[in-house]
């Protein structure tokens, strides 16, 4: 590395050790730390003061595990520090090669500087999640547990207010000149806390791991390695329960499109309606809030206003038809992905938050950094062997040294959340990650939960007591066929339906006919049809219809005189206001669908009918939303436009030897003279995302800060502050 004055500023230094990186290193380092790169900065003094910022330091700790933060405490606490004294220092904790590779990864990071002597800026320390050293040294924990055990009642309330908030405190007590006996004293003394400065105290994270019950992690800075009991038939398992949230999805929208469930003024979904949609569609409060969110991420459920309605509400959107067609793995992908990327936190739904009691699509249940916290876990899921199930303690274990800077968020009772959601989602089954919880990180998952999936069958066994069952998962049409007919009893793998009078009627009543009911039950039954259902379905097939009502306001008729008399006679005949107007004919002044509700309601089952005598579905058709406009994912820039960022770095940090590089008035004049002559210029271009592209383009004109040029077979405008080079491209 070059030799620079030991006073240069911290950031001119990474600057000049930036310039002796290869472009591929430059590349592969704006990859790492892609906030940096855009837009291109101008020369290296700029990217090491990015580098170098709060916000890009505080977000690439993310990315470094226990290990990493251990390496470079040390550097920072002994600057110029060799490989080899930090092996030895950290020796017993972790193995040489791995400090050697963390190291390197530090410095691909930009984070600490060198080849034999490792050096860092002191603003680096932003990286690290806490205030004090904490890592350079093996924790005791006899020591801890001493302390813990001798600390008063003040002593104890205070660290277990910092246990379960923020790790600093502010207090005088921590400065100089406090008596020994304060009780913050004998925590400093202890070891409990540890001093940030005269009037801020911090709560060690091994005190902290001892005061929540987690199991300790300083002491080694190796990675956890994640065992556990084996879960057979784990894949099996896991798509059971993607039918299960596939079936459950199909039943809130189907409470959802009956009847919408009413906005909120806080906004998203009250308790009330989340209790009626999940008394409705019979789930627990918790899976019907877990649903709600995932369909509604899922552009499947929107918020909107319904004709004659002034109160929004959440229903079903137009998608749902098409998506319920889909193929069942295709259908469950799109809620696993969604469940995925979902920026909430379902867990909090049902608990008190500052605006009260947090409801489903409520705004205090946001999170930016749920799907890095799933992500985590499934990350540490994937570490156990195949068909295993690590203890949640020791998923903390490895969340916690993969991701320290999330060790106050990703808490055992989190975590745990997040793996039973992953299990009603099918990612994860009876503790152990799936095979499709496998591909869902890295690849589309359905392909790996349609291995799994049993194939759709459409058939059923038929008994005499009138049940039928589906032995196996089935398509939403067949579903939707068999509930017309019959009611469901329980669902599961096999589920049970039970033909009965009703559901006779309600199959009649949407206009299939009793040879239409029979022809189906004879078409997808594996066994015979009892004859008990054949007489069920002919009995209720002659009683159908015998009153027939149709529209006027809406009529009432009937080939028996004295069943007309009988309904005329009955008290629903002033509420629906029925007149005779034959001996076997009534008009009334209401609705087709509220007289034939009405009559129902009295105990008389009247078949509804069209103008030509055909029986007609009143049943209301199910609410559809439009989809709501979902804004684009943000471009990520590429490998290649990467390495043209670290070209055009290098370019703005030196002049050009080769005349690329121009001023302003030489820019003007180069392309006013081109767009005279009609020849082909390469430009250097930054667009308004910050991203490098090079073009040739062949100018036409220059004017009002607009560079107007053939960009292949299209013309198209440059704005002429964003042109960073220019030449001529014969």
């Amino acid at each position: 590395m070059s030799s620079i004055a030991a006073s240069a500023a911290p950031a001119a230094l990474l600057a000049e050790w930036l310039r002796g990186r290869d472009d591929a290193e430059i590349t592969a380092l704006l990859d790492a730390r892609r906030d940096v790169a855009t837009p291109v900065p101008a020369g290296f003094p700029v990217l090491a003061s990015r580098l170098l910022s709060p916000s890009s330091l505080g977000r690439v700790s993310e990315h470094l595990t226990l290990l990493d933060l251990a390496v470079l405490e040390l550097v920072l606490a002994e600057s110029g520090i060799d490989l080899d004294a930090l092996a030895r220092r950290l020796r017993g904790r972790a193995l040489k090669k791995q400090v050697a590779a963390s190291a390197g990864k530090l410095v691909g990071l930009a984070l600490i500087r060198g080849e034999q002597e490792l050096h860092t800026a002191p603003a680096v320390r932003e990286a690290v999640p806490w205030r004090t050293a904490q890592l350079i040294a093996p924790p005791d924990l006899a020591d801890i547990d001493a302390a813990l055990a001798v600390a008063g009642e003040d002593e104890r309330a205070l660290l277990d207010r910092l246990a379960e908030g923020s790790p600093l405190g502010r207090t005088a007590a921590a400065g100089p000149g406090t008596s020994t006996e304060h009780p913050v004293q004998r925590m400093l003394a202890s070891g409990l806390l540890a001093r940030v400065d005269h009037q801020t105290v911090e709560l060690p994270w091994e005190v902290r791991a001892r005061l929540r019950g987690e199991l300790p992690l300083g002491a080694s800075l190796k990675p956890p390695v994640l065992d556990g009991p084996p879960v057979p038939g784990v894949d099996g398992a896991g798509a059971v329960a993607a039918l299960e949230l596939l079936r459950h999805a199909d039943d809130v929208l189907g409470v959802l499109g009956a009847v919408p469930a009413q906005r909120v003024k806080a906004g998203g979904i009250g308790i009330r309606e989340l209790r009626r949609v999940a008394k409705a569609a019979g789930l627990p409060e918790e899976r019907a809030a877990l649903l709600l969110e995932l369909l509604a991420a899922a552009a499947l459920i929107a918020e909107g206003e319904l004709d004659g309605e002034e109160d929004s509400v959440f229903a079903p959107t137009v998608a749902v038809d098409e998506w319920q067609r889909s193929e069942p793995a295709d259908r469950w992908a799109l809620l696993a992905r969604t469940w995925l990327d979902l920026r909430r936190q379902p867990a909090l739904i049902g608990t008190r938050g500052e605006e009260g009691i947090v409801g489903p699509l409520h705004r205090a249940a946001r999170s930016t950094v749920a799907p890095q916290d799933r992500a985590a876990v499934l990350d540490a899921l994937a570490l156990a062997p195949e068909g295993t199930a690590p203890a949640t303690a020791d998923l903390h274990a490895a969340t916690r040294y993969a991701h320290p800077s999330w060790y106050r968020r990703l808490t055992l009772q989190a975590i745990a959340d997040i793996v039973e959601q992953a299990q009603v989602v099918g990612l994860v089954a009876g503790g152990a990650l799936t095979a499709a919880g496998r591909a869902a990180r890295t690849t589309d998952p359905a392909q790996a939960m349609a291995a799994a999936l049993p194939k759709p069958v459409e058939e059923f066994l038929l008994q005499a007591d009138l049940t039928l069952t589906i032995p196996g998962p089935t398509t939403h049409d067949f579903a939707a066929s068999v509930a017309l007919v019959a009611d469901l009893e329980s669902a599961g793998g096999a589920a049970v339906y039970r033909v009965t009078d009703a559901s006779v009627r309600r199959a009649l009543d949407a206009g299939r006919t009793s040879a239409e009911v029979h022809a189906f039950f004879a078409a997808h039954a594996v066994t015979p049809v009892p004859q008990g259902l054949t007489y069920l379905v002919d009995d209720v097939a002659r009683r159908h219809g015998a009153l027939r009502a149709g529209v006027a306001g809406s009529f009432l008729r009937s080939d028996d005189p004295a069943l007309v008399a009988a309904v005329l006679a009955s008290p629903a005949a002033e509420a629906l206001a029925l007149r005779a107007v034959a001996p076997t004919v009534l008009i009334a002044q209401v609705t087709l669908s509220d007289l034939v509700a009405g009559l129902a309601a009295a105990g008389f089952n009247a078949a509804a009918e069209d103008s030509r005598g055909v029986v007609v579905d009143l049943r209301p058709s199910a609410v559809r939303l439009p989809p709501p406009r979902s804004r684009p994912p943000a471009a990520r820039p590429t490998l290649e436009q990467l390495a043209d960022a670290a070209v055009q770095i290098r370019r703005q940090d030196a002049p050009s030897d080769d005349g690329a590089g121009v001023s302003g008035r030489e820019l003007m004049e180069l392309l006013q003279s081109a767009a005279g002559d009609g020849r082909s210029v390469r430009l250097g271009y930054v667009d308004a995302n910050g991203v490098f592209t090079r073009h040739v383009v062949v100018p036409e004109s220059v004017r009002h800060g607009q560079l107007t040029a053939v960009d292949g077979d299209s013309p198209r405008r440059f704005a002429l502050h964003r042109v960073t080079t220019a030449e001529y491209a014969e």
